[in-house]
């Protein structure tokens, strides 16, 4: 595991917090067929609740580039925790991905990502994985999309505790829609089922919402709302949680 872990790591300084990224609502919220490369500085304050209510403070940075058929994505997060009066900076992901275009509704992607989060108890979770991506809808101005994906992925855990190591095959679907009724305002949603190929009852499920409203020509205001459950968690961990974000956006 250690191997798959540097591997994962390398050329990744910076790590984020998560169980489930939402790809869907960076990728589909920041990339045109113009733009070959897109990026964003975030940085924002948030709520959120695990076992207690804990403050939050985060900045995080997405890199894009389009070239032709091919998408690359990375995504880098560092957040701050206030939890019980303690402070804490220990819970962080990076993620890597690249998609490939195959016909006009449909993609192939192959992703991998390394994350830990002690208040989870998640030492370290790193995964590998490949799948396809289909567009369902796209409206006639191209403004609102609706996107449906399935993939393979690999995973390999050590958490903080007692448990031990845990290695998973999983399958991931996702259903993700994307709206722009006016000018610089989007809302996006997505929500995320994965269970262990051989046991359902081992799964993780998280739904995200997000909208943005423009304050500017490259400052945008955002509130973000997610919900996730994981059953693969060690016993003494939560299995759901969710969080509340509002922030600000730079984009260059």
């Amino acid at each position: 595991m250690k191997r798959l872990a540097v591997f994962l790591l390398w050329g990744m300084p910076m790590l984020l917090l998560a169980q489930i990224v939402n790809i869907e609502e960076q990728r589909i919220t920041g990339t045109s067929d113009s733009v070959h490369w897109y990026g964003h500085l975030r940085l924002g304050a948030n709520l959120v609740k695990v076992q207690e209510e804990v403050l939050q403070l985060n900045a995080n940075a997405q890199v894009e580039h389009k070239m032709g058929k091919s998408l690359f994505l990375l995504l880098t997060d560092a957040r701050f925790l206030r939890a019980g009066g303690k402070d804490f900076n220990n819970a962080g992901f990076a993620h890597l991905r690249y998609n490939r275009k195959l016909t006009d509704p449909l993609s192939a992607e192959v992703f991998t990502q390394a994350q830990y989060n002690r208040l989870l108890l998640i030492e370290l979770r790193a995964l590998v994985g490949a799948g396809l991506r289909y567009r369902l809808y796209k409206s006639q101005s191209g403004k609102s999309r609706i996107y449906c994906g399935a993939a393979y992925l690999y995973e390999e855990n050590q958490f903080t505790d007692a448990t031990g190591d845990r290695q998973w095959h999983r399958l991931s679907g996702y259903l993700s829609f994307t709206f722009r009724p006016w000018t610089g305002v989007t809302l996006v949603s997505t929500t995320y089922f994965q269970p262990k190929v051989t046991y359902w009852a081992n799964y993780r499920l998280a739904t995200e919402w997000r909208l943005d409203t423009p304050l500017g020509k490259k400052l945008s205001f955002f509130t973000d709302f997610s919900l996730q459950t994981d059953k693969a968690l060690p016993v003494d961990a939560p299995v759901s949680n969710y969080t509340w974000q509002n922030g600000l956006t730079y984009k260059f």
